[in-house]
Parts: structure tokens; C-alpha cells; sequence
């Protein structure tokens, strides 16, 4: 067996890693449960943060066909961002359903959200620099 060693630059990348890891085990948008519900007709998604949404089995025209037997065995990803199918070699991403279920503008409204609570280095440098230069230019009103 070889012996690796590990840099103090490998442990920053890993504890990093820990980090964005931990992270999305607690992001409340996860996808932690889903099942086909067939007196709906719709998939249920159940969410970290405790929400759920049935979306109507026709949005996905692959599964519009299918029997319902066929559509009891969903499979959640491990980050909670796509279910499939596996017996049917279907894989659906979550974010993508939710838009084509309700619309860009939901979409829109839920990423804008969390890309503004994301935080980085680069993000702190441009909010400073736009700081410095007076920061967000005042709403001009309609007289």
C-alpha cells in the first residue's frame, strides 16, 4: 500500500469540503422525501425545511404514459436535488420541475434568494468596492 501524504493545503481543500458538505445538509430546499400519489395523479416532494408540493404527473411527459405501478419507486438523490426512476432510466432534475410545474418567475425568485445569501470572498470584495463608491444609487420617484 503506498503512502500518501497529505499537504496543509489538502487539509484546507478537505475541511473546505466538510464545510460546503455541512452546509447542504442543512439547506432547508433539499428534497428529502418524494412519492407518486396516484389519487392525484401528481409526485409529492417533501423538503427539509418541512414543505411539500404535489406536482401534476403530466408536467413530465415521460411519465404521462407510464402505469401507475411504475411510478412508485422514486429515488431521491443524495443532496436532495433530483429524483428518478431507476427501473425506467428516468432522472429528473428537482429545480427544473419546479420551474416547469410553476413557472420561471417562482424560479427566478427562489435562486435570486439564495444566491444573495450566498457568501465568498469575492462577493465581500464587490459589495466593499460598492460600498466605497456611495453603494446603491437612490430610487429616483415620478413626480
Amino acid at each position: 500500500m503506498a503512502i500518501v501524504d497529505v499537504t496543509s493545503k489538502d487539509r484546507e481543500r478537505f475541511a473546505r469540503a466538510r464545510e460546503l458538505g455541512q452546509a447542504r445538509l442543512r439547506d432547508s430546499s433539499a428534497v428529502i422525501g418524494a412519492r407518486y400519489d396516484a389519487a392525484q395523479q401528481a409526485i409529492v416532494l417533501d423538503f427539509r425545511g418541512g414543505a411539500s408540493m404535489s406536482i401534476p404527473r403530466q408536467t413530465l411527459p415521460d411519465l404521462d404514459r407510464l402505469p401507475t405501478s411504475c411510478l412508485q419507486q422514486i429515488v431521491v438523490s443524495p443532496a436532495g436535488d433530483a429524483v428518478s426512476w431507476p427501473e425506467l432510466d428516468i432522472n429528473v432534475y428537482v429545480p427544473g420541475l419546479v420551474e416547469r410545474a410553476f413557472g420561471t418567475r417562482l424560479f427566478a425568485a427562489a435562486t435570486g434568494q439564495r444566491g444573495g445569501r450566498t457568501k465568498s470572498k469575492a462577493k465581500a470584495a464587490a459589495a466593499k468596492a460598492n460600498g466605497a463608491k456611495g453603494g446603491r444609487p437612490a430610487r429616483r420617484l415620478a413626480a
